[in-house]
């Protein structure tokens, strides 16, 4: 007839339960970390890829007369191609550096939040151990 549960294979499907709920929970916070991710890191940095292109095609179409000899010292418009390299230079180190400090501090935010959320419940304790921080192997 009726099978009456022991004692352990209730708690055993409370725990599991518990579990499921707790790692349902998990991975809420876990997609919305990737998300935080991509609006605050990858987002920008492809927002100023752009201009960084567009200054580098510049720069490359400005320098390219002075290298290749057609304008040479003294010539009309030598100045001007001059003041525009060396104008389109200094937007170009702005860009990398901008684009540099926000991936630096980005990345920082990351591992941190990462470490915060921990491991998924019920996994191993060997869980994305680079990511972490931890020892390879204790």
């Amino acid at each position: 007839m009726h099978k009456r549960r022991s004692l352990g294979e209730s708690m055993a499907q409370a725990i599991d339960a518990d579990q499921k709920q707790q790692l349902a929970t998990w991975n809420k916070r876990c997609g919305k970390l990737w998300l935080k991710y991509f609006a605050m890191v990858l987002l920008p940095l492809f927002l100023l890829m752009f201009p960084f292109g567009l200054a580098l095609n510049y720069f490359l179409a400005v320098t390219g007369p002075l290298v290749s000899g057609e304008l040479a010292y003294g010539q009309p418009g030598y100045y001007e191609y001059q003041a525009a390299k060396d104008q389109s230079l200094i937007i170009l180190a702005g860009l990398l550096v901008l684009g540099a400090a926000h991936y630096y501090l980005c990345n920082r935010w990351c591992k941190k939040a990462i470490r915060t959320l921990g491991p998924p419940p019920g996994s191993s304790s060997r869980w994305n151990r680079w990511v972490l921080g931890k020892a390879q192997d204790s």
